[in-house]
């Protein structure tokens, strides 16, 4: 067991109740947002999610694994997608909707829905995980949102490459980062390196799976960063500021970043690690001898997965797993059939990503619970 002990920088940040202001051509205005005090059930209903989703407090609903559609559809349904949010959710008009675009630029810029149409469109199929997802796993566990492995789901994205909003504005030399601007409280301001932000696959996105982007996902735009930690993904954008300095606010500097032991700062979060989840059979889930199918799904923010080993005896020997087709950006299924022996077994699943990283046997602690990799083992019996 670790003792915690931080530095004094390391604090968590008092969201303020203010009221997020969007820029329209009337000025601005006050934005509507939805009650996340109600009930979990009634809150569910208001954002258009499942009613199995599993209550976190807020907007934070984690999708149980047996939610996970099969193989037939990698993109998790909207109303099953987990739901994160750092503070309230606002509502945005998608008619009177604008994003400000600033700072070290040749011209500043406002811009519509429809503006944004105009410069193209893209489609990606990515994953999109919290930071946080499976934070109760450490030992002990750090403060935050205890998310299980329910913090993680895959979609089809559709928007803008950022790259081409930025050059309509224009971006003078020396800039060093961007940073997006969220409508849900003034102080949600994240920063983002421009050598990311000119990535093709970096979105100003406005659908998901097909549909407009809902608001429980940051509709009606948000950015999306493939492979990154969720929060690098601004819900409710609304600016973009271009600055020639690394930012330090408090999203980048303090928050989602990697404290040690010790307090000290080691590194922001930014790729999420190679990952792999079984489901099924679920954890204690008592199953038939013989012929048993055992599945999951795996990704990686560095690269596409290339392997996803199997052990069915807590790791002393290792088999391939069939990998199915999958996107660049997005997860994985996976599947192996095993000639399952009367009684208990414990099940574990490691995943390799085309840089050749692999999910290590126990995931370093941090302050915070970022970065949960650790090989994922569950307990299974097998009747005869």
């Amino acid at each position: 067991m670790r003792t915690l002990i931080r530095s004094a920088t390391m604090h968590t940040r008092k969201i303020r109740p203010a009221a997020a202001r969007v820029t329209s051509g009337e000025g601005r205005s006050r934005v509507e947002f939805i009650d996340i005090g109600a009930p979990p059930e009634a809150l569910l209903r208001r954002l258009g999610k499942d009613c199995r989703l599993v209550a976190y407090g807020g907007a934070n609903f984690g999708m149980p694994l047996d939610l996970i559609e099969s193989d037939a559809n990698r993109a998790v349904p909207n109303d099953r997608f987990f739901v994160r949010s750092n503070g309230p959710v606002p509502v945005l008009d998608p008619n009177t909707w604008r994003l400000d675009v600033s700072g070290n630029t040749e011209r500043r810029l406002t811009l519509s829905l429809d503006d944004l149409r105009r410069l193209g469109s893209s489609r990606i199929e990515a994953f999109l995980e919290c930071a946080g997802n499976g934070r109760t796993r450490f030992d002990p566990v750090p403060p935050g949102t205890p998310w299980r492995n329910d913090a993680v789901g895959n979609a089809v994205w559709e928007g803008v490459p950022l790259g081409r909003v930025l050059d309509l504005a224009g971006i003078k030399a020396g800039t060093v980062d961007i940073v997006a601007q969220g409508a849900d409280f003034p102080e949600m301001r994240r920063g983002l390196p421009l050598s990311v932000a000119r990535d093709p696959e970096v979105l100003v996105v406005w659908g998901m799976n097909g549909e407009p982007l809902p608001v429980a996902h940051g509709g009606p735009m948000r950015l999306l960063v493939p492979g990154w930690a969720g929060i690098a993904s601004t819900k409710w954008l609304v600016g973009i500021e271009v600055i020639d300095r690394a930012f330090d606010g408090f999203w980048n500097a303090d928050n989602y970043v990697i404290w040690d032991e010790r307090g000290d700062p080691l590194r922001p979060v930014a790729e999420m690690p190679p990952k792999s989840v079984i489901v099924t059979p679920a954890e204690g889930q008592s199953v038939s001898s013989g012929p048993t199918l055992v599945a999951g799904w795996a990704w990686s923010g560095f690269g596409p997965i290339q392997a996803v080993d199997v052990s069915t005896n807590a790791g002393q020997s290792w088999r391939c797993a069939d990998l199915l087709p999958g996107e660049r950006r997005g997860w994985r299924r996976w599947e192996m059939t095993w000639v399952a022996t009367p009684g208990e077994h414990r099940l574990r699943a490691r995943a390799t990503d085309e840089r050749r990283l692999s999910q290590p046997a126990v995931a370093p602690w941090n302050a915070k619970g970022y970065l949960m990799n650790a090989i994922q083992e569950i307990a299974v019996v097998v009747e005869p």
